[in-house]
């Protein structure tokens, strides 16, 4: 099939999803970007850069960082993380105006390289928006596991435009928006306008399947200090006091639970109560009454700090740190200010804890200062867990003209403190190119290329990331406990192969082996009947995965 039939193949798909659109009354004009030359003219992949790798040595899951655009990232993982990601956090540009959010329209390149920022007066402002949004969560939707979810955050500007895309893209019966309070009572003015103080943002919910997917009831980590006192000394903590009675004048002599109470004071109490006599009297004998510092006021019940049961998870979210706070403990783990509009820790690690189990993976391909690479890390302390997290930002970043090192300046600092902290590592990586054709005229040369280069890639998407031999004919990498491996023989000459499978075979662990082949399937004798096992190959796999997301597959 001849480039230009496909290519009109692809035009006729943009058509579908434009009249999918219009039917369903959202309606942009989807302006091209520049990285679509880039992915369809080239083979993306992601390369590591060793040196900045953050090396544990306990075992603990390695977590990915990528540095790039993070289109080209996100397409490494449809290969990479098909249906594996279990927990999506983003928080994208506003497109307020003023937030930096820049462009890069394929029509004006030549013009602007770096892409042109978008003020509130731009007559495309919601169409480079919608553009660039609706591009990245399409891949996102086949990276979720099968219950998998993705929490975007956003605000005013953006929330009505986005909510129908999300629809759109994730099906209206599997989304939901909550609303996190974002400014504190005490937390200081807010800009002042000529109606009200805006607290709020919100957080659109997709979900994967929505009806199969169950948030866990979770311990609030709201701040207890000044509901939880001790003012008789209780040597059991804290405790807050509990309701355990209807008033006097609204009970019922007829009612249940309707009987008297003599304080220690000798006051007589009567009305119904929220249990029999008999549990308010055991409570009363293991000391769970309280009768206030007179002995004489209404009782209630003690509730202890560390008795705390678990909650529903609720729409609204307050209690879960502020725009402010988030600031503050950015500047006090890095030493100065050096992000602006950081989402605070506590708030991700709430959306993470009720959303995940202990070895899930969680993606943030907006990470910016990195904010869910710490909430993952103090999830995992919190309940022993193992969550895997994948990062992904730019280092370019282009503000009122100054460029800013969003990665290499901001993100990565934080996680290598972060992950030492918390005793776990991290693998650093960037997206890169190969090839000199595009996917459909991919050349013989061009899939060899992509063989020799496909290492990191296989390796990210069996989870096995440390490479531990490498020539030039095949690679090796392990996990953390060197019960799991990735052998990679990339030469179509098979000079080496006998010494390959040798070292394979010696392994005697859980083995993905991939080998060079110009098809889907290759039959290895010399791993019959091992099933520790498994055989795949390169490179026509990652091909096709690459021509299903630029809509090029000859299907």
């Amino acid at each position: 099939m001849s480039e230009e039939i496909l290519k009109l193949k692809k035009e006729i798909e943009r058509l579908k999803k434009s009249v999918k659109k219009q039917r369903y009354g959202l309606v942009w004009m989807d302006v091209p970007e520049a990285f679509e030359d880039d992915v369809e003219n080239k083979l993306p992949i992601l390369k590591e850069v060793p040196e900045l790798a953050i090396k544990n040595n306990d075992g603990k899951t390695t977590n990915i960082l990528i540095e790039g655009d993070n289109y080209h990232a996100l397409t490494c993982l449809s290969y990479t993380h098909k249906g594996k990601i279990d927990v999506v956090y983003i928080d994208p540009p506003y497109n307020t105006g003023s937030d930096g959010f820049r462009y890069k329209d394929k029509r004006i390149l030549d013009k602007f390289p770096d892409g042109t920022e978008v003020p509130k007066d731009n007559p495309f402002r919601h169409s480079y928006w919608l553009s660039f949004m609706q591009k990245r969560l399409d891949l996102v939707r086949d990276l979720l596991s099968k219950n998998g979810v993705v929490f975007v955050s956003i605000d005013d500007n953006e929330i009505a435009q986005l909510k129908l895309l999300c629809d759109s893209i994730f099906g209206d019966n599997n989304i939901e928006v909550m609303i996190w309070h974002k400014v504190a009572d005490d937390s200081g003015k807010l800009k002042i306008t000529y109606r009200f103080r805006r607290e709020h943002e919100y957080i659109i919910v997709c979900y994967k399947q929505k009806d199969e997917t169950y948030f866990k009831k979770y311990l609030s980590d709201r701040n207890y200090k000044n509901e939880y006192t001790n003012p008789d000394n209780d040597p059991r903590g804290p405790y807050k006091q509990g309701i355990i009675s209807t008033t006097e004048e609204k009970s019922k002599s007829t009612g249940k639970n309707f009987y008297s109470v003599k304080t220690p004071s000798g006051k007589i109490i009567t009305r119904q109560w929220r249990f029999p006599k008999e549990e308010f009297e055991s409570l009363d004998k293991d000391n769970r009454i309280y009768y206030g510092k007179s002995g004489s006021s209404i009782p209630s019940e003690k509730v202890f700090i560390n008795e705390q049961k678990e909650t529903t998870p609720t729409s609204i979210l307050t209690e879960l740190g502020t725009a402010k706070s988030a600031g503050i403990e950015l500047e006090e783990l890095m030493g100065s200010k050096i992000f602006n509009y950081p989402k605070p820790v506590t708030l991700i690690k709430h959306l993470i804890k009720m959303s995940s189990e202990k070895n899930s993976i969680v993606l943030d391909f907006f990470a910016g200062s990195g904010t869910t690479g710490q909430a993952v890390a103090e999830s995992n302390k919190d309940d022993d867990g193992n969550r895997q997290f994948i990062l992904v930002t730019n280092n370019d970043e282009v503000v009122n003209g100054k460029t800013h090192k969003i990665m290499s300046g901001v993100c990565y600092p934080r996680i290598k403190k972060v992950v030492k902290l918390y005793k776990s590592g991290a693998k650093y990586y960037k997206t890169a190119f190969i090839g000199k054709n595009s996917i459909l005229n991919a050349t013989d040369q061009d899939k060899i290329e992509l063989a020799h280069n496909a290492g990191e890639l296989l390796a990210i998407a069996e989870n096995t990331l440390e490479l531990t031999k490498q020539n030039k004919f095949y690679q090796l990498f392990e996990d953390g406990n060197k019960e799991k491996y990735t052998a990679v023989y990339f030469r179509e000459e098979l000079d080496k192969f006998d010494e390959f499978t040798g070292i394979v075979k010696k392994l005697k662990k859980q083995t993905a082996v991939y080998v060079f082949s110009w098809g889907n399937e290759e039959e290895v004798e010399e791993f019959d009947d091992i099933d520790q096992i498994k055989i795949k190959t390169i490179p026509l796999p990652i091909l096709e995965i690459y021509k299903q997301i630029y809509n090029l597959s000859t299907d």
